[in-house]
C-alpha cells in the first residue's frame, strides 16, 4: 500500500497496489496533478504556433463584440506590438513615481494617478449624521483621481488633508460621546 499526500490540503491518500492512482483528492476535491507546476513541450515551434492560432480563432468565434464598441481601438492607435510594449513601459515608470498605487476595483490591475479634482460647494451636498450634528465632510475638498490603464475605469480617493480632517472630526465625535 502506498501513500500520496495532497499538495493542497496535506491529507494522506492511501493507494492500494495495482490500483490506478487518484486524480482528485477525496478531501478537498482539488487535482493531485499540476500543483504549482508549469508544463512546457519541447518540440516543433510550428506545431505550437498552429495550436495558438487555432485557440485564437476559437476565441474570436466565441466572443462577439461590435466594432462600434471598440471604436477607440483601431489599427492606427496600436500599430504594432512595439507600441503596446512602449505603453506598458510607460505605465510601469508611472507606477514608480506614485506614492500610492491602488488596484482597479473592476479588473484588479494597478491604477495610474492622473491628478486632483476639487469638489466645490455647488457640486456636493453633505449628509449630516444625527449623532454628530454636523457634516463629516464639507466642500471644498480634493479627490485624487486614478485611471486604470487596462480597462480605463476612473476611481478617486479623498485627498490627504481631507482624510485627516475627516478622521479628526470622527474622533472628536467619539471623544465627546465618551465624556
Amino acid at each position: 500500500m502506498s501513500v500520496i499526500i495532497c499538495p493542497w490540503c496535506q491529507s494522506e491518500i492511501l493507494q492500494e497496489e495495482g490500483e490506478e492512482p487518484e486524480k482528485i483528492c477525496p478531501v478537498c476535491e482539488n487535482e493531485l496533478d499540476g500543483y504549482r507546476t508549469l508544463q512546457f513541450s519541447i518540440g516543433d515551434e510550428e506545431d505550437e504556433e498552429e495550436e495558438d492560432n487555432e485557440d485564437i480563432e476559437e476565441e474570436e468565434r466565441s466572443i462577439s463584440i461590435d466594432d462600434e464598441d471598440l471604436g477607440w481601438l483601431d489599427d492606427e492607435s496600436l500599430e504594432s506590438s512595439e507600441d503596446l510594449e512602449r505603453f506598458e513601459e510607460g505605465v510601469e515608470s508611472l507606477y514608480d513615481e506614485q506614492e500610492l498605487v491602488p488596484e482597479c476595483p473592476l479588473c484588479h490591475e494597478y491604477m495610474i494617478e492622473t491628478g486632483e479634482r476639487i469638489v466645490g460647494a455647488s457640486e456636493f451636498f453633505p449628509r449630516v449624521p444625527d449623532s454628530l450634528g454636523e457634516p463629516l465632510l464639507e466642500a471644498p475638498f480634493k479627490l485624487t483621481m486614478y485611471v486604470c490603464p487596462s480597462c480605463f475605469t476612473v476611481h478617486s480617493f479623498l485627498g490627504d488633508e481631507d482624510r485627516q480632517r475627516l478622521v479628526r472630526r470622527i474622533s472628536q465625535r467619539d471623544k465627546e460621546n465618551l465624556v
